[in-house]
């Protein structure tokens, strides 16, 4: 599931919902934040940091061992992005 590295333009368009649309494969609309992401078909732990890295990349901020094994949901995704100043 290797995905493209984003141009600086691209990541401004990308939105919190879209990234995780495009990683799991899921429609944008069903990115909530009570989403479990065991309940998406696509997740696994390769998934998960491909995530990660996405959420990094376009944020801007590093987030820690503790965050990372913590998102078990979109909520905690969107929790654990502010925390560090990202706008969403």
């Amino acid at each position: 599931m290797a995905l493209p590295s984003f141009t600086s333009n691209q990541k401004e368009n990308m939105s919190f919902e879209k990234i995780f649309a495009e990683v799991f494969a899921i429609p944008e609309s069903t990115v909530i934040d009570s989403l479990k992401l065991l309940d998406i078909a696509s997740w696994d732990s390769l998934a998960h940091m491909t995530l990660i890295t996405r959420l990094e990349e376009v944020y801007q901020v590093q987030l820690t061992g503790d965050e990372i094994a913590d998102m078990d949901t979109v909520g905690a995704a969107r929790s654990a992005l502010r925390g560090h100043g990202a706008p969403l």
